[in-house]
């Protein structure tokens, strides 16, 4: 099990974007773990070097901060499309990879940056990292390097294989639905999906 902290809030910049972002509801959803990553033959995989792939992380928002917020954007959306009742969605296939889930209003532009940014991380440390496991990651290394509070991360969320795991769109607010209040559906899209 891997555990990672973020700075204290008291050193967050003097942001409106930013202290929306650390304060949203999303922070434990993010953090959750599942079971131990299993290849196709049901043997436990190598782990990742988590740390290291942290570090990659946090270099890609150092080089250009404002890529944090979406990296959050990634994790958050990655992880919100759990349902209570039918038990699916969320961030344990790691599915917003495909682009059926990228298709989704609420993941409007995340399919062409935050994903794609991400992807060289993957390709460094291949099957030992799951997709769910980076996405997550993300967030949580954005965070922290965004100057947010601490946040506990755990590793072993393994990948759907195909996109016969995402669930159907309207889980999330629309992203691409312009901003509230310019269309009365916006409201009521909203106390729909929360």
């Amino acid at each position: 099990r891997t555990t990672l902290h973020a700075a204290n809030v008291g050193d967050l910049p003097d942001s409106n974007r930013r202290r929306e972002l650390l304060s949203a509801p999303f922070l434990a959803l993010i953090a959750t773990s599942a079971s131990s990553p299993v290849n196709a033959f049901g043997a436990k995989k190598k782990a990742a070097d988590y740390k290291a792939v942290a570090s990659d992380i946090a270099s890609i928002v150092k080089d250009d901060p404002d890529k944090g917020p979406t990296l959050v954007r990634l994790a958050w959306h990655s992880s919100g499309t759990y349902d209570k009742m039918s038990k699916d969605g969320g961030s344990g296939g790691g599915t917003i990879r495909f682009r059926e889930e990228l298709a989704h209003g609420g993941n409007a532009g995340l399919g062409s940056t935050a994903v794609v940014w991400l992807e060289d991380v993957k390709k460094k440390y291949g099957d030992s990292l799951s997709y769910a496991d980076l996405y997550t990651l993300g967030g949580v290394v954005a965070i922290k390097e965004l100057g947010g509070p601490t946040i506990k991360w755990s590793s072993g969320r393994v990948d759907a294989l195909d996109p016969s795991a995402v669930t159907p769109d309207g889980r999330l607010p629309n992203a691409d639905s312009g901003p509230a209040g310019s269309d009365p559906s916006d409201a009521a899209h909203l106390r729909t999906i929360f």
